[in-house]
């Protein structure tokens, strides 16, 4: 092996372990038998609140873009939700 192949090797074994942190176990729930992601929960409950959030808003504001809007909602209950609740 010549000199730059060898030392894009070092390199790569040296990034390995932090390349390879993010593979820990990541949080699920066990619902008859079957593991869910802890992610899944929380996009299943944001769009509950989307939904709860759109009969409360609909009889009272015009809203100009819902297919922006109600998605932008369901994220950010997702993540707000992810990050109260795991982090």
């Amino acid at each position: 092996m010549n000199v730059q192949t060898y030392r894009i090797l070092r390199c790569a074994a040296g990034f390995a372990p932090l390349l390879l942190t993010g593979c820990g176990r990541a949080p699920a729930f066990d619902v008859l038998g079957s593991f869910f992601p802890a992610w899944l929960v929380c996009f299943a409950a944001a769009i509950l609140l989307a939904v709860i959030c759109r009969a409360l808003l609909q009889p009272r504001v015009e809203i100009a873009f819902p297919i922006l809007v109600y998605p932008s909602l369901t994220a950010i209950f997702t993540f707000a939700l992810w990050l109260a609740l795991f982090r």
